[in-house]
């Protein structure tokens, strides 16, 4: 074998490793299994999605879990020149509705593969934005679990400069009935509960870093709604709950009566 192909073959191994270990890091985050969308304001725009689960959390396996988007009557807006968000700001004055015609909701599709009990997480409008699960186990390794959901179809603002409108969900996936004292969402290594939401809310529900989120991007049809000339390239939006709403949103009640975490 020549030194040429000593480096060729180098070269391409160094890529797979890479190409793997950036693999097998995007697979063990909780994700949606279709994350990006393109907007449409038909009522037949919904997208079938569902809450990916790779892992429990070290060796517990995840015995339940919550779901649900930003309630955009209160939710924080953040906007950005690059579709990373290296560097972004919070707009004064602008809320979620300064880039989207309509929030989205969901549509549970019926499933007890993982979970035999689902109920919906609800705004204060009682619309359905999120859900939680319970009532099963996903063994803590070598296993994923998917959670099926319907997520309809959201417009952007014609007159605003959004291209692109991305929803950060907020994701617990629960492993041991604990209470609030017990649970550390800045530990990645917390037995208890594994948190996939925005850093630096104010909650305890926080994930340590941007590293943690899911997201679900909405993309701009330029061609049936084209950014208005000021816009120039646009910018890319982000949507995250807010505290009160994670706060509201994350503990599971029954019959009016708190199960997670416990009291």
């Amino acid at each position: 074998m020549n030194i040429s192909s000593v480096k060729l073959l180098s070269a391409c191994v160094s890529s797979a490793v890479l190409l793997m270990a950036v693999s097998q890091n995007a697979f063990s985050h909780t994700r949606l299994t279709v994350p990006v969308t393109k907007e449409s304001s038909s009522a037949h725009g919904t997208t079938t999605t569902a809450v990916n689960i790779p892992h429990g959390c070290t060796d517990n396996p995840v015995i339940g879990n919550v779901f649900f988007l930003p309630d955009t009557t209160d939710a924080t807006v953040q906007t950005s020149a690059t579709d990373d968000f290296e560097a972004f700001e919070t707009p004064d004055g602008e809320n979620a509705l300064t880039y989207i015609v309509n929030p989205p909701f969901i549509r549970l599709i019926k499933s007890n593969e993982v979970y035999s009990t689902q109920e919906f997480i609800l705004d204060p409008l009682q619309n359905p934005i999120g859900f939680w699960a319970a009532d099963g186990s996903l063994p803590a390794h070598n296993w994923v679990g998917q959670l099926p959901v319907k997520i309809t179809a959201v417009a952007i603002q014609p007159a605003s400069c959004a291209r692109s409108v991305t929803f950060v969900p907020a994701i617990a996936n629960i492993c041991v009935m604990s209470s609030m004292a017990e649970i550390d969402g800045k530990n990645s290594d917390d037995p208890n509960v594994d948190f996939w939401t925005a850093p630096d809310v104010g909650t305890p529900y926080d994930a340590p870093s941007w590293s943690y989120p899911a997201s679900y991007k909405v993309e701009r049809d330029v061609l049936g709604n084209p950014m208005p000339e000021s816009c120039g390239d646009g910018v890319a939006v982000r949507i995250i709950p807010s505290a009160a709403q994670m706060n509201r949103d994350m503990p599971i009640t029954v019959g009016g009566q708190q199960m997670w975490p416990l009291p």
